[in-house]
């Protein structure tokens, strides 16, 4: 398929495709030489391998298309496609059912961290008081959903990324996890 190349100064990907499509592979390799240029340009601390920057770039690519495809119309029990009054009740349902299963989440943990950092009998306050720090910085948007939905027959699978510069904090969450089912008669 021959066509235009992509314009350097006004970059689309083609979201119809995967990433691996010569146009978005031509734009991907070309964010990639820009990343580094900069991390050069900039003198960086720590430069990043190309194949570590190209997995990034494409990982970020596939969550950019699958949420351009989750915001499509989609076909109706009717099997015609959603109105426009239609589609965008869809899309802010679903924005609200995301919202509300995270803050859920968030504050379970909330609650159960501050309860303990604030009983005075607690030997081990000083961790508890540390988990709400953490719980607090890391905010509803700092901790990612648990469930996968099924949408028109279609599974949207979540995927934990495990990233270097990342810390683990799988332990100290678990212990939070634990307590609320361990206080299971509070809640």
């Amino acid at each position: 398929e021959d066509g235009p190349s992509p314009d350097t100064d006004n970059i689309a990907f083609d979201l119809t495709r995967n990433y691996s499509s010569p146009w978005n592979t031509f734009l991907l390799n070309f964010l990639l030489c820009e990343f580094q240029l900069r991390c050069t340009s900039e003198t960086w601390p720590i430069r990043k391998e190309d194949d570590y920057v190209e997995e990034i770039l494409r990982e970020r690519y596939k969550r950019l298309r699958t949420l351009w495809k989750n915001a499509q119309p989609k076909l109706t029990t009717k099997g015609v496609l959603e109105t426009p009054a239609e589609h965008e009740t869809r899309l802010l349902e679903e924005s609200r059912r995301l919202g509300k299963e995270s803050r859920q989440a968030t504050r379970r943990r909330n609650h159960i961290v501050v309860m303990k950092s604030e009983a005075p009998d607690d030997d081990d306050l000083r961790s508890w008081k540390w988990l709400q720090r953490l719980i607090n910085t890391l905010g509803e948007h700092g901790m990612s959903s648990e469930e996968s939905s099924v949408e028109n027959g279609i599974e949207n699978v979540l995927r934990v990324k495990k990233l270097e510069w990342r810390k683990n904090i799988d332990k100290e969450l678990e212990i939070v996890d634990l307590q609320r089912i361990l206080d299971k008669d509070i809640f």
